[in-house]
C-alpha cells in the first residue's frame, strides 16, 4: 500500500523503477544481504524488474521507501505485511550497511504502526530474524518485541537456512474494537465492579452474570488470542495464576467440579479464562454451562451487596494463596 510521511528524520514514500540503482547499493551488499530471505542482487537491471513487479497497491503489504531528511538519499526499503492466518503484521527491512546504528528502523516502523492503525487494527507484530542477527534482535527488542519460539527458515532460492528467532509484541485495542481491552481498561480506571484482584499476569474478575454462582474470570494482560502467542515465561505464568485463581474460586465457593474454559474469539480475540463452579443437577442435563438458555439474563446479576461479599471472600482467599 503506498503511504507517504515524515518522521524525525526520515522521509517515507512509495518505492519506483527509478530508484533501481539506490536500492542496488544495500540489494547488491553481501553484509546486508547476509541474512536476507531474496538472493544477491548482481546487476542493477534484476533490482529494476523487482521493483517493476511489486504490488505497490495491496493493502495487506506496507514496503516503502526510506529517505535520509538530511541528504534526500533513499537509504533503505521496508514495513509490514498482515499475515491473516496468526492476526499479525509481520516487520522487515533492508538498510544500507553505512546507515546502521542510527536508528532509523525503529523510528520508521513505530511511526508506520501509527499510520496503519488509523484505518486498520494493529493486535500484534512479528518479527523472524537469523539467530545470529544480533543488530535485527536490538530493533525488535527496542520495538516492545519479546521472544516466542526458535524457528529456522531458508532463502528464496533455497541456498541457505538459517536457525532462527521468532519475536512477537500484542498490542493492546481500543474498547471499541475488543471486549477484553475495554474491560480492562474499566478495571484500570477502578471502574469495574467486578474486578477481584491483580495478577502478575492479567486481572481476576467474577462474571457478570451468577447462575453459576462463582463464576470467575481471568483477563490476560497480553492482547492475544492463542497461548502459543505469548512468551514462553509469561505464558507459564499465566496458567500459573489460572491454576491459583481455580483453586480460590474452588476454596470459596465449595463447588461439586470446575469448569474451565480458555476463550478469545469473535469481537474479543483476546484470550480470558472462564472458571465455573459446577454442582450436581445445575443444568437440565449433565453438561457444559451453555446449553442453559438463560446464562446471561440480568435476573442473574448480583446485588450490590452480594456481590461485594463475593469479591471480599475471593479476594482474601487469592491474598492467603499469594502469600499477602
Amino acid at each position: 500500500m503506498k503511504v507517504h510521511f515524515e518522521t524525525e528524520r526520515l522521509l517515507i514514500r512509495p518505492l519506483e523503477p527509478s530508484d533501481a540503482e539506490a536500492a542496488f547499493r544495500w540489494c547488491g551488499d553481501p553484509r546486508v544481504n547476509t541474512y536476507m530471505i531474496y538472493p544477491l542482487y548482481h546487476r542493477v537491471e534484476d533490482v529494476r524488474a523487482w521493483l517493476e513487479g511489486r504490488d505497490a497497491d495491496d493493502p495487506d503489504n506496507y514496503d516503502e521507501g526510506i529517505v535520509l531528511k538530511a541528504t534526500g538519499e533513499l537509504i533503505g526499503s521496508g514495513g509490514m505485511r498482515y499475515h491473516r492466518e496468526r492476526n499479525a503484521w509481520e516487520i522487515g527491512y533492508n538498510l544500507r550497511a553505512d546507515q546502521w546504528g542510527h536508528g532509523y528502523t525503529g523510528e520508521y516502523l513505530t511511526a508506520l504502526m501509527d499510520v496503519i492503525r488509523r484505518s486498520r487494527p494493529i493486535e500484534a507484530i512479528d518479527g523472524i530474524f537469523a539467530a545470529e542477527n544480533s543488530k535485527s534482535r536490538r530493533v525488535m527488542e527496542k520495538l516492545g518485541m519479546v521472544w516466542v519460539r526458535d524457528t529456522g527458515y531458508e532463502k528464496l532460492d533455497h541456498s541457505e537456512t538459517f536457525a532462527a528467532k521468532y519475536y512477537r509484541r500484542n498490542l493492546p485495542q481500543p474498547a471499541e474494537l475488543c471486549d477484553i481491552c475495554g474491560r480492562i481498561e474499566q478495571t484500570r480506571a477502578g471502574r469495574n465492579p467486578y474486578f477481584v484482584r491483580e495478577l502478575e499476569t492479567g486481572w481476576v474478575v467474577l462474571g457478570d452474570h451468577q447462575r453459576f454462582e462463582g463464576y470467575t474470570l481471568l483477563l490476560c494482560r497480553e492482547h492475544a488470542t492463542e497461548l502459543s502467542q505469548l512468551a514462553p515465561d509469561f505464558r507459564a505464568a499465566f496458567l500459573r495464576d489460572m491454576a491459583l485463581t481455580a483453586e480460590a474460586v474452588e476454596s470459596v465457593f465449595r463447588p461439586d467440579k470446575l469448569n474451565y474454559e480458555l476463550l478469545g474469539t469473535g469481537r474479543a480475540r483476546h484470550m480470558h479464562w472462564h472458571i465455573y463452579p459446577r454442582r450436581e443437577g445445575d443444568t437440565p442435563k449433565p453438561g457444559p454451562v451453555w446449553q442453559v438458555p438463560d446464562l446471561n439474563d440480568d435476573r442473574w446479576r448480583p446485588s450490590a451487596e452480594k456481590l461485594a461479599e463475593m469479591r471480599e471472600a475471593l479476594g482474601q482467599e487469592l491474598d492467603r494463596l499469594c502469600g499477602k
